[in-house]
């Protein structure tokens, strides 16, 4: 039994991390009931620290979410080596970030209560143009017009989908915070498109390699990125409201951190062809 185990293990949680050959069944599923445990548990935190999840603060969590794709296309790129290495792979990468994050949000709380929001961004900031200098430093822009593609796609598709919802009065689509998370999965739907179908790179996520294999396309990347999306973000907004609007903006950042990061790290890995 014990050698059972740890086969079971080795499977499906660690020779995925340390062979870096993405996600299957088991391990997604395990991911998806962390995280879900995850959401309440930093939504007590935050409250225990006085800190207020509004626009500001999701804004301020942004360049943690491109620090870390960045930080996993320097990993991509081979310029650590193990075991430094297996701690920039997921799900590690999101602990390490995480971690951070709650490390410099402490320290810009004690430095200043009042402007704490801008310091922790400003260092996220920081932490993300040097993850990008390493790369413009180590490797060579192979592939620049992948950034105008994928954010001119996702944009145009974002526009006209604004654009319907004023039209027919929808406001849940007309919210600034909610066309955020749309604009950013659709980010993610485009470069695993331009990715997989234009220059031959293969997905690691279950349903994405599911959707490729029977429709031999990843253009049905948008059709599940608009189909699960849109219904959240409408009971989001339906359901709740008042005292529930934190826990809405901690769900909505994690959407937003879902959707943001693989469309970075594809974007980057495109454009210095790794």
């Amino acid at each position: 039994m014990p050698e059972a185990i740890r086969q079971f293990l080795d499977t499906y949680y660690l020779h995925p991390i340390i062979y870096d050959t993405g996600y299957n069944p088991v391990n997604t599923l395990t991911w998806a009931l962390l995280l879900g445990l995850s959401i309440f548990a930093v939504l007590k935190s935050l409250k225990k620290l006085g800190v207020e999840i509004d626009d500001k603060f999701i804004a301020a969590v942004v360049p943690y979410i491109l620090a870390g794709a960045s930080m996993r296309v320097i990993e991509d790129a081979e310029l650590l080596q193990p075991p430094l290495k297996y701690m920039l792979i997921t799900p590690l990468i999101y602990f390490l970030i995480f971690f951070c994050a709650v490390f410099i949000l402490f320290i810009s709380l004690w430095a200043s209560r009042t402007n704490y929001k801008l310091l922790f961004g400003g260092a996220g900031v920081i932490w993300f143009f040097t993850n990008m200098a390493i790369l413009l430093w180590t490797e060579e822009l192979i592939a620049p017009w992948v950034i105008t593609a994928v954010t001119g796609i996702a944009c145009v598709i974002t526009v006209v989908i604004y654009a319907i919802a004023v039209e027919s009065g929808v406001n849940f689509l007309t919210d600034k915070l909610n066309v955020s998370v749309l604009a950013v999965q659709l980010l993610d739907a485009t470069s695993t498109y331009i990715g997989i179908d234009l220059l031959g790179y293969s997905g690691k996520h279950v349903i994405e390699n599911f959707i490729v294999e029977y429709t031999g396309s990843a253009v049905g990347m948008y059709l599940l990125k608009l189909g699960i999306v849109i219904p959240v973000l409408y009971l989001l907004d339906t359901q709740f409201q008042g005292e529930d609007k934190e826990l809405k903006n901690i769900v909505l950042l994690v959407f937003l951190t879902i959707g943001l990061a693989p469309a970075v790290r594809n974007t980057l890995r495109m454009v210095f062809g790794i």
